[in-house]
């Protein structure tokens, strides 16, 4: 029966309504049970009288009339109730970590604060709180929030223990009873922390010490769950928190699917109050607050600023294996050390193909050089995401994932990595190039085009000869293939040289033997270029990107051209000399290539030489180059058919350089 029905009635009378709240029970717990829930349901606190800004409630009768009592109210009720049913009731006193309590307070100095009830059930005696069971109360705004809390209702004592103090030790149920300073040194943590089945890992006291100016704070908990922190300095003469929140970028905060990991480095020296916060994964509700912990900082960390991180964790989500992502490379609680190169690699391995984006933050780090950083691969089981770091500092990458099939899918955020670069980082002029597309190396495009065996797996190929021979597997017979080679770094340079230089559609050699592919690349320069792989098959006009190359040559030789290629080199046909497509004047070249289907092969150099072939099938012969600039390589398919061109050697002039 609610109150309002009983001051309607001018019933006040604790007794009274605690036969008629009971007539049901069958038992003492029910009985217990049913006046704990009135308590906590029709009694508020009287924040007003503990302030002191009106008299204090306390006796059972003024507490049901008005509808608010302090502590004792609520207890001395819960008195009264229990021994008219019958049921064995003690009033408990001592000290409890609530209003005005906050870690580090000695207790000791003060008379005890707090009053709540032992009561003997099924042979035991149990503990309950009502006042604490009915709400909180919100200091800052100076208001009770009413919210029932079923944790307060026979409380195990060894989790009671953590904010309630009772002045008679026996009171404690405990078999190893504590002394007020223990009491004093436990971390204050609330009745969430346990109905979330948390476990407070490091630290096992109230007060943290911080190492170097860092420190750090792991929770183990029985479910997924989402974690949040709220850090803020005391100030030094009331050592009440102040209300501006520590910037997010003090700590790194990293959920597993067993709990959390704080790593914390205070911005200067001081004493801090770290609230931590939990829900379940997947709960849209607030955050609960859980534990309260106090940071002392002596001395901070001189080291660079870390990036901010509104996704809130560091490392691999604790959604991760909902989205498809089971593994990663990175531990989920380390800072991912950059090499002395500048670059690193993250990798994610995954249960199903997905689709991936990635975000690069620094503080000097605008869009278009964080997309220069970025290198990423997408296969079936693997999502690689290379990373370049042209500044010193911290880094924060956070990769998003969605179904690789799902066009119309949102991304997901799956994983915040730290990434820390103590050099001076890698120099800009060797960024990746700043037209590659996602699909970086083999992957799921090129599988989906039935490309295979590739001779080199990753997105980045290294030229330390400048020069090197890409090789896969087409399953199709009618799959088109085509490369394409650039590189702004060289087309800057051409044209700020004016040089008469090759294009770099010279410096790459398609070759189609059979179901093999072979993309021959000799860079012209020292440099970072783009290869990319397109294919199409007829009637299809346009080539569709298959994959694209980050190749990186340091060699300082220029690399030689290859021949100009036309239509009619096709499938089948190999050069095997000259690979160069520029030629000496007036010297014997030596020509040997394989042309399928081919009845007559010549070379058109000052006099026409037509070639024989082998036993191997490889048309080959001599032809002196004279004084002409252009050699040609032609054939025919049949004795009546006019020769096509297969391709053409530049001839230098005596006095010209390359």
């Amino acid at each position: 029966m609610a109150r309002e029905q009983l001051k309607d009635q001018g019933v006040f009378s604790s007794q009274s309504i605690a036969r008629v709240i009971t007539q049901g029970a069958r038992n003492e717990l029910e009985k217990i049970r049913a006046i704990w829930v009135w308590l906590c349901h029709n009694i508020e606190y009287d924040l007003d009288g503990y302030l002191g800004l009106s008299p204090k409630l306390s006796t059972p009768e003024e507490v049901i009339k008005t509808g608010r009592g302090v502590c004792s109210g609520f207890s001395s009720i819960c008195l009264e109730m229990c021994r008219e049913v019958g049921i064995q009731c003690e009033e408990v006193s001592g000290y409890s970590k609530g209003i005005g309590h906050w870690p580090g307070h000695r207790l000791a100095d003060k008379p005890s604060d707090h009053m709540w009830n032992a009561v003997w059930v099924k042979g035991q005696w149990g503990l309950l709180d009502a006042c604490w069971g009915a709400g909180t109360v919100n200091m800052d705004t100076k208001t009770f929030v009413k919210r029932f809390d079923d944790f307060y209702f026979l409380t195990e004592p060894i989790e009671f223990i953590n904010s309630h103090f009772p002045d008679e030790e026996t009171w404690q149920l405990l078999d190893t009873p504590i002394s007020l300073e223990q009491f004093e040194l436990i971390p204050l943590k609330t009745s969430a922390f346990y109905t979330l089945g948390l476990t407070l890992l490091q630290p096992t006291q109230y007060k943290i010490t911080t190492d170097d100016g860092e420190t750090t704070v792991s929770v183990s908990s029985c479910g997924q769950l989402t974690f949040a922190y709220e850090l803020r300095q005391r100030d030094s003469e009331t050592g009440a928190a102040r209300q501006n929140e520590v910037d997010g970028s003090c700590g790194l905060l990293s959920v597993t699917q067993q709990g959390m990991n704080l790593r914390l480095l205070p911005p200067e020296p001081g004493t801090y109050e770290l609230k931590l916060f939990a829900r379940t994964e997947g709960d849209s509700g607030t955050l609960l607050w859980v534990c309260t912990l106090e940071v002392e900082c002596p001395a901070v960390q001189q080291s660079q600023s870390l990036p901010a991180n509104p996704y809130l964790s560091w490392g691999l989500g604790s959604n991760a294996g909902v989205h498809g992502v089971k593994g990663c490379s990175v531990p989920s609680q380390d800072t991912l050390e950059v090499c002395e190169r500048g670059e690193c690699e993250v990798v994610l391995h995954t249960s199903r193909p997905l689709m991936m984006v990635c975000e690069l933050i620094h503080p000097e780090l605008d869009f278009a050089l964080a997309k220069r950083c970025l290198a990423l691969q997408i296969t079936a089981e693997q999502l690689v995401c290379n990373v370049l770091c042209p500044y010193k500092g911290y880094y924060r990458l956070s990769v998003f994932v969605r179904d690789y099939d799902d066009g119309s899918g949102s991304f997901q955020n799956v994983g915040n990595f730290l990434l820390r670069c103590r050099g001076l980082g890698v120099n800009q002029n060797v960024l990746y190039p700043p037209d590659i597309s996602p699909w970086c190396g083999p992957g799921m495009r090129t599988q989906a085009a039935g490309l295979s065996q590739f001779s080199h797996t990753g997105a980045l190929v290294n030229l330390p000869q400048g020069r090197c021979n890409i090789t896969f597997h087409c399953t199709s017979s009618q799959l088109q293939i085509h490369a394409v080679l650039s590189a702004e770094s060289y087309q800057k340079n051409k044209e700020k040289l004016n040089q008469a230089s090759f294009p770099l559609s010279r410096h790459i050699l398609l070759t189609f033997t059979d179901s093999k592919v072979t993309v021959s690349v000799c860079v012209p320069q020292p440099g970072v270029y783009r290869l990319g792989l397109y294919g199409r098959t007829p009637p299809q006009q346009d080539y569709a990107p298959l994959c694209d190359y980050v190749l990186r040559s340091v060699c300082n030789r220029c690399g030689e051209p290859f021949p100009c290629v036309y239509s009619a080199w096709g499938k089948g046909c190999v050069l095997l000399e000259p690979r160069g497509g520029v030629l000496a004047p007036q010297s014997w070249v030596c020509f040997r290539v394989r042309v399928p289907a081919a009845q007559r092969v010549s070379v058109l150099a000052e006099q026409r030489v037509d070639l024989k072939m082998n036993k191997s099938r490889v048309w080959e012969g001599k032809a002196f180059t004279g004084n002409i600039t252009q050699i040609k390589l032609t054939a025919a398919t049949s004795d009546t058919s006019d020769m096509a061109v297969l391709m053409t050697f530049d001839v230098l002039n005596l006095e010209s350089k390359l």
